[in-house]
C-alpha cells in the first residue's frame, strides 16, 4: 500500500489508530478492549476484506485450565449481533478482533456524520453456562457513504495516510458506467479520429484484449478508448466542471466525493469527481488507471500496455520494474466540457512530470500531499468498490 503496509496499517486501526482504549476488565489480569474511531462507512467492505476489526478484545490467561470466552459486539441500530467464540490455553494472551457486518440498506441512507453506539457483551464459561464478565457501550463517530477521510490521527499527534482508499469511490461495475461504455462506443468511429480505423476498431471497447501490438500502437490503443470516453462525457452527457468541494484540511481531511452515477445524473464533476468517473470507465475495460492527489488538485491517468509495472511509493516485493511518465497518459478532467480530448492530455501530461518526482521524496515536506494512486494495486490490497 502506499507509503505504509497494508498489514502495518491494519494493525494501527486494530490498536492504535482511531482506538480507544476501554480499560481493563474482570477478574483476569490483562483483559482489555480497544475500538476503532472514527469510521469512515466508505471503507467498511475494505476494512472487512482486511480484516480490520470494529473491537478488538485483549484477553489473557493467568490460570492453569483453558479459558472459555464468548465476545458479542455490534452497532445499534445498524448492524445485528457478531458472536464470537475463543478458547485461551493456560499463561496466554489473545487478541480476538471482532468485524461487525453493517446493515447496508441503513448506513446508504445516512448523509451527515452521525454517532453509532457500538455495544459489546464478553462472557466466559463457568461449566455450566456464560456468565457475564464486561458489557459496555461507546459512541463511535461515522462519516456516511459519500465521505473520503484522506487521513486519520494515529492517536499520537500523527497522521495516517488512508488516500488509497479514494479507489472505493472507483466503481467499474456500477450501471451507470456500463451506460457509459455503451454510450462511448458510438464514439467508437473515423468521423472522430482516423485512427479508429487504422486499428481495426469499430464500436469496440477491448481494452488490453486487443492482442499484441507494438509499443508505439499501445499507447494509440488506449488513447483512443479514452477519447471515446471523453467525447461521450463530452456530447452525449454534456459533463461540466463544477467546483462542489466541500473538504477540510490542505489535502482535505474529509471530502465528499460524487460517485460516477451522481456525476453523471447531475452532468457535473469536480476534479475528484472527474477523475474517479474516467476512473471506473477505463477500469471497467480492463485498463491500469491512476488517480493523481496533489494539494489542491486531482487529475487521472492511464497505462498504456498491460505489462506489469510498480508506481512511486508503494512497495514491490515481487521487483517489478519502475513505473515512467513515459508509461502513462494523464487527463485534466475539469477540460472536459470546453476542451478537446488532446488538450485535455497535453495540459496534465505536462503537469504529470512536473509531479512525478514529488510522489516518492518521502524527505521533502512540500512533496507529502503529492500521490499517485494505483486502481489496480488498491484492488489486491482488498480495497474494493462501493458497489
Amino acid at each position: 500500500m502506499h507509503r505504509i503496509l497494508s498489514l502495518a496499517l491494519i494493525a494501527l486501526f486494530t490498536l492504535t489508530l482511531g482506538c480507544t482504549a476501554i480499560g481493563d476488565f474482570g477478574e483476569e489480569a490483562g483483559d482489555q478492549i480497544a475500538i476503532r474511531e472514527p469510521y469512515p462507512l466508505a471503507f467498511h467492505t475494505s476494512f472487512y476484506s482486511q480484516g480490520i476489526s470494529d473491537i478488538t478484545f485483549i484477553l489473557h490467561n493467568s490460570g492453569t485450565d483453558d479459558r472459555f470466552i464468548r465476545a458479542s459486539a455490534w452497532y445499534d441500530e445498524f448492524s445485528s449481533k457478531t458472536i464470537t467464540t475463543v478458547e485461551i490455553p493456560p499463561d496466554e494472551t489473545i487478541e480476538l478482533d471482532v468485524m461487525i457486518v453493517l446493515n447496508e440498506e441503513k448506513v446508504r441512507a445516512l448523509t451527515t456524520t452521525t454517532l453509532f453506539n457500538l455495544a459489546w457483551v464478553v462472557e466466559e464459561w463457568d461449566g455450566d453456562s456464560f456468565v457475564i464478565i464486561e458489557e459496555g457501550t461507546a459512541p463511535i463517530e461515522v462519516y456516511p457513504m459519500d465521505t473520503m477521510v484522506w487521513e486519520i490521527s494515529d492517536g499520537e499527534g500523527g497522521k495516517i495516510d488512508t488516500t488509497d482508499y479514494i479507489a472505493v469511490f472507483v466503481t467499474p461495475q456500477a450501471p451507470a458506467v456500463r451506460e457509459l461504455l455503451v454510450a462511448s462506443k458510438e464514439y467508437v468511429d473515423p468521423a472522430y479520429d482516423p485512427m479508429y480505423e487504422t486499428l481495426g476498431l469499430s464500436r469496440t471497447l477491448a481494452g488490453y484484449q486487443f492482442g499484441d501490438l507494438p509499443e508505439e500502437a499501445w499507447y494509440i490503443h488506449t488513447g483512443l478508448h479514452a477519447k471515446a470516453v471523453y467525447n461521450a462525457l463530452k456530447y452525449t452527457y454534456d459533463v461540466r466542471y463544477l467546483d462542489m468541494t466541500a473538504s477540510f484540511g490542505s489535502l482535505g481531511y474529509v471530502q465528499r466525493v460524487n460517485t460516477p452515477e451522481e456525476s453523471l445524473r447531475s452532468t457535473s464533476a469536480n476534479c475528484v469527481d472527474g477523475s474517479v468517473l474516467f476512473a471506473s470507465a477505463l477500469e471497467a475495460m480492463g485498463i491500469h488507471s491512476y488517480i493523481v492527489l496533489t494539494p489542491t488538485h486531482s487529475y487521472m491517468a492511464w497505462k498504456h500496455d498491460p505489462s506489469p509495472a510498480i508506481a512511486p511509493g508503494y512497495d514491490n516485493p515481487g521487483g517489478l520494474p519502475l513505473l515512467t511518465p513515459d508509461d502513462l497518459t494523464a487527463l485534466e478532467t475539469t477540460m472536459i466540457g470546453d476542451f478537446s480530448f488532446g488538450e485535455a492530455v497535453a495540459y496534465a501530461d505536462e503537469q504529470l512530470r512536473k509531479d512525478w518526482d514529488l510522489f516518492n521524496d518521502f524527505e521533502n515536506p512540500d512533496a507529502h500531499e503529492y500521490r499517485l494512486i494505483d486502481i489496480g494495486y488498491a484492488r489486491e490490497e482488498g480495497i474494493y468498490p462501493l458497489r
